[in-house]
């Protein structure tokens, strides 16, 4: 009977427990009630056809076993020969001829193993290939769609969805490539194209990637999309979604986010950036650009940022840290706090209840309008102005950068941050 891969590789590890199982009968005296496998065990759970494990009870045993960790690399596999030199010869040579053929099985088929030797854990991952182009199923209950194009003369590119997450990442490469894995209350592929139509083109310079619903929206809530889009780091992307999270990292084209009800994070993005959500956070990290951060009810976090930053938001707390520009920062019912790391230009706080605390290098050349139920400037900083308790307006230094700061029912404090 012809065996897959897979059962070879598993057949070569159960081997190797029972080699070693044998050495320790020859090299060690027999105890009396010792268990058959007390020394080194084996244990094999086939769950469907994804995950496969073994259980190794005494891995310091199993240092050769270390060269199988990387199958990708398909002459580690000949490794799995010198096994049979503890076997029986009458089937030595049908255990080598098994194994030549798992090589060029796996020419066709992903072999991941992860060798855990604190917990005595061997995990062997076949991987299902999704057909290009088409829904695939890859693992029970899972289905995936992969579309992949030169990016050659492609400016722009647009991914929209009716429901689900999406995640972009910039590549160096000149590839484009859309994945999306539906997940579920879905029996198979027809099931699933009779729900959702899926579209992937290039027209006129522009790489579009469309999931729409077949039916009401309500009716295809019990399916999860996930999509992907890698991407060059330097192609414009406008990223859309009903009803999910949006995360993109290392992007620098101009750039839209939007999503109704999820968050967005971005990292190590570069351009001008819009990102709009209905029901979310908006988190940007380690990025430089011109930014205009929008959430209805969520809070709203720009940390390591040089540039400017618009951010507002109808119900949440918004926080720039370690800001090399300029902010304008707006909240109806939240707290605002903003560190300047280099001040340029001009900036503004205003929220309708709140608190606002500025963090300010002793350096600072700035000129501050403060306002609220009190206002209180670190003593360390050389403030020239004029001050009450509920109002400041002065400057520090040369007064070169300008910030405005103003709660109707709240504390505005400003402090070094040194």
């Amino acid at each position: 009977m012809k065996r897959t891969s897979w059962e070879i590789i598993l057949a070569g590890l159960l081997f190797v427990g029972i080699a070693l199982y044998i050495v320790g009968q020859h090299s060690e005296p027999k105890k009396p009630n010792r268990s058959a496998f007390a020394a080194d065990s084996i244990r094999i759970n086939l769950d469907g056809e994804k995950l496969h494990v073994v259980e190794l009870k005494k891995l310091e045993n199993l240092e050769n076993l270390e060269n199988l960790k990387n199958l990708e690399n398909l002459k580690n596999l000949e490794n799995l020969k010198n096994i049979t030199n503890f076997l029986p010869v009458e089937i030595q040579e049908e255990i080598e001829a098994e194994i030549n053929q798992a090589l060029e099985e796996l020419e066709q088929e992903g072999i991941n193993v992860d060798i855990n030797r604190e917990e005595g854990i061997v995990s062997i991952n076949k991987e299902m290939a999704a057909s290009p182009g088409n829904w695939t199923v890859v693992s029970p209950g899972v289905f995936a769609y992969v579309k992949e194009f030169d990016a050659l003369n492609v400016e722009n590119a647009n991914i929209v969805l009716p429901f689900g997450s999406i995640t972009v990442k910039g590549s160096q490469e000149n590839q484009i490539k859309f994945t999306v894995e539906a997940s579920g209350q879905v029996s198979n592929e027809a099931d699933l194209e009779s729900r959702i139509n899926t579209s992937a083109n290039i027209h006129s310079g522009s790489a579009n990637f469309e999931i729409s619903s077949r039916r009401a929206l309500s009716k295809d809530q019990n399916i999860h999309l996930q999509a992907t889009l890698i991407l060059p780091e330097t192609m414009k992307i406008t990223s859309r979604t009903q009803a999910g999270h949006i995360t993109s990292d290392n992007v620098a084209g101009e750039q839209v986010y939007e999503t109704r009800g999820g968050h967005i994070n971005l990292t190590n993005v570069t351009g001008n950036i819009s990102a709009k959500t209905s029901g979310g956070h908006i988190s940007v990290i380690n990025s430089e650009g011109k930014f205009n951060l929008h959430s209805l009810g969520g809070h709203i976090k720009a940390q390591h940022i040089i540039g400017s930053v618009l951010m507002k938001t109808s119900g949440g707390n918004l926080v720039a840290e370690e800001l090399s520009g300029s902010v304008q920062a707006h909240t109806n019912g939240g707290n605002i706090e903003l560190h300047f790391v280099d001040m340029q230009n001009s900036s503004q706080a205003n929220t309708g209840a709140g608190t606002i605390s500025i963090l300010i290098s002793e350096t600072t050349n700035a000129r501050f309008d403060l306002s609220g139920n009190k206002v209180e400037i670190g003593s360390d900083l050389s403030f020239q102005g004029t001050q009450t308790s509920g109002a400041a307006n002065g400057t520090i230094g040369s007064g070169e950068a300008s910030v405005s700061a103003k709660t109707s029912y709240g504390r505005v404090t400003l402090k070094s941050a040194n």
